[in-house]
């Protein structure tokens, strides 16, 4: 794996789960390392942060309403208000844009395992899904995108096992010296896709960027086995494909 620190993505939108930790890593990465035009606006501020960097690559953050994945779906227009101003005063054409959800399996906070699996088989392109809906892809971090942060720094990463995302913030805390998200560079990010082709390795699931639908499916009936049998995850955050995807990282 390699970064690409020249590929041009055109506009790309990340919708988090979490109203901190996402946004400080995306920063990290994309204001930092990548040096793109970055907008973000958290569900706590009222105001959207933009950026100095100019860039023709340009990337939106933006969280939902609620923390938990069910707000992917809610029947309200809270991220449809958001659309709208990344439109009309960012200039950002949200239907043009590569679209990923970037959310924690979490069995203690994302308890709903059947709205999971249903999401993960509608969220499968970043520019169009099914049916012509509008595009996104679901990327799980298990347990939680702290996993993504850890595999920057760690060998091995893949064969951790943690029950909920809390017990990796702890585990991070143990390792300050190592593990810091300040630490980032360009290195780190390809150590962390090589981490999780690791994992793919390890559980012999073929690796199809044309395919992150079937991807995302069969991880995910690996994961829930595994916890089921151990009541804890493999660390491993899916968060590269969405850098392999765009042609940030290459193969």
């Amino acid at each position: 794996m390699k970064i690409n620190k020249d590929k041009s993505i055109g506009r790309v939108l990340f919708i988090v789960e979490g109203a901190r930790t996402e946004f400080s890593l995306f920063r990290r990465i994309f204001c930092d390392v990548l040096g793109y035009e970055y907008i973000e606006k958290r569900r706590n501020n009222a105001k959207f942060f933009k950026n100095k960097n100019k860039s023709t690559s340009k990337v939106a953050v933006i969280n939902t309403e609620g923390s938990n994945i069910s707000s992917i779906c809610d029947n309200n227009d809270y991220l449809d208000r958001i659309f709208e101003i990344l439109i009309s005063e960012y200039n950002f054409p949200v239907d043009n844009a590569a679209i990923y959800y970037i959310f924690d399996r979490d069995a203690k906070s994302n308890l709903n395992k059947q709205l999971i699996e249903k999401l993960i088989g509608q969220l499968k392109n970043a520019y169009e899904n099914d049916n012509g809906e509008r595009g996104g892809v679901l990327l799980l971090s298990y347990p939680s995108i702290e996993a993504y942060i850890v595999s920057n720094f760690i060998d091995d990463t893949y064969l951790m096992k943690f029950e909920i995302g809390d017990k990796v913030k702890e585990y991070i805390t143990t390792q300050n010296k190592i593990i810091q998200l300040n630490k980032i560079t360009a290195e780190t990010i390809e150590k962390a896709a090589n981490e999780m082709m690791k994992y793919f390795k390890s559980e012999e699931i073929d690796f199809c960027i044309d395919n992150i639908g079937q991807m995302n499916e069969e991880v995910f009936k690996r994961q829930e086995t595994e916890y089921n049998k151990q009541k804890a995850y493999n660390l491993v955050s899916l968060l590269s494909i969405a850098f392999i995807d765009l042609g940030i990282i290459e193969e």
